[in-house]
């Protein structure tokens, strides 16, 4: 069941979503990169049980998952938490990606929430666009790591899309006959990285401006977008730009900085750290309908959270990303 509150003002109807970077999600015995060890059967057991109590301290309808390399691991740690032990679980195991027929972990969603419509899997740009990073031989066409679409239907009978992602990293996209010790090699590695997370940004975009615009069906898109909120990457996503409230209709608005309980001024939050240096990458973005100056709002964000005490232990089982989780209001009747 959905997280029911009961507020004095129109929105009562509490859904929390959140986000969930589970950090090389594989089975035991199973090699998922050529630099690092398999995990052990009780690292994977430890891996397991530590997902699932974190599951529970989320306590959230529906979490987007990344780096799921196998889907019955996610299966198993879900189940064996409390609070989704009984949810849908929607994935897929890792698949070979081109350029480099690398073997790519996936997204997955796992929802208290009954589907409204088959899930879809977002996987390529629009007919007209692709790129080409330099040194590449064949243009690219396909997102680096799919986009996976559920619509789930609220107590309210309101549909609600929810779009899981989880953009290319800025680690630095080498060829095979690149030094990694070669600065010059390095930076035009790390452009390739850009390069690829901002193309992934725009097929991203392309897609939501499909599904966003002339309708009132809420939208929440949220995930590892491996950038700060204001990186380019994640306002192509936004659909940011110099609009009036008229645009409102296909853009797209940090949900930390419009929620109601806390002053996003002074609310400090991570998600990761990178060499010492504070940072959130797992971000929540909600469509117009939870903007409190858009006319067609029947929704609100409550409040947003990370939780992030692991990032300090550097255990083994435990993710190197913060978990963020929205609290989400809504009208229960949309007149």
């Amino acid at each position: 069941m959905p997280n029911v509150f009961r507020h004095n003002d129109a929105f009562d109807i509490g859904v929390k979503i959140g986000t969930f970077n589970l950090r090389n999600f594989a089975k035991a015995g199973f090699q998922f990169y050529a630099n690092q060890d398999p995990y052990t059967q009780h690292e994977y057991d430890a891996k397991i049980a530590w997902t699932a109590a974190q599951i529970d301290s989320m306590n959230a309808d529906i979490i987007v998952f990344q780096e799921v390399f196998h889907l019955d691991a996610l299966t198993e740690a879900v189940r064996a938490s409390r609070t989704m032990k009984h949810a849908k679980i929607i994935g897929r195991d890792a698949v070979g990606m081109p350029p480099k027929n690398s073997l790519v972990p996936q997204v997955a969603i796992a929802t208290r929430l009954p589907l409204a419509e088959e899930p879809n899997w977002v996987s390529h740009y629009s007919k007209d666009f692709t790129v080409t990073p330099p040194g590449y031989e064949m243009p690219l066409s396909h997102i680096t790591r799919a986009v996976l679409h559920v619509a789930v239907t609220l107590p309210n009978e309101v549909k609600l899309h929810v779009l899981g992602l989880h953009l290319k990293s800025k680690r630095p996209d080498y060829l095979h006959d690149e030094d990694e010790s070669n600065p010059d090699d390095l930076a035009l590695a790390t452009y390739r990285s850009l390069m690829r997370r901002g193309a992934d940004a725009i097929g991203i975009r392309q897609y939501l401006n499909g599904l966003l615009q002339r309708n009132h069906e809420p939208c929440v898109v949220t995930g590892d977008y491996n950038d700060h909120a204001h990186a380019v990457s994640t306002q192509i996503i936004a659909g940011s730009g110099r609009f009036g409230k008229s645009f409102y209709d296909f853009q797209l608005f940090d949900a930390m900085r419009i929620q109601t309980k806390n002053d996003p001024q002074r609310y400090v939050a991570y998600t990761h750290i990178h060499e010492g240096a504070l940072e959130v990458m797992d971000h929540v973005f909600v469509s117009e309908e939870f903007h409190p100056q858009s006319r067609n709002q029947i929704a609100q964000v409550r409040e947003v959270f990370s939780l992030n005490d692991h990032l300090h232990s550097h255990s083994p089982e435990t993710s190197d990303h913060g978990q963020t989780v929205a609290h989400l209001l809504f009208k229960r009747s949309n007149t």
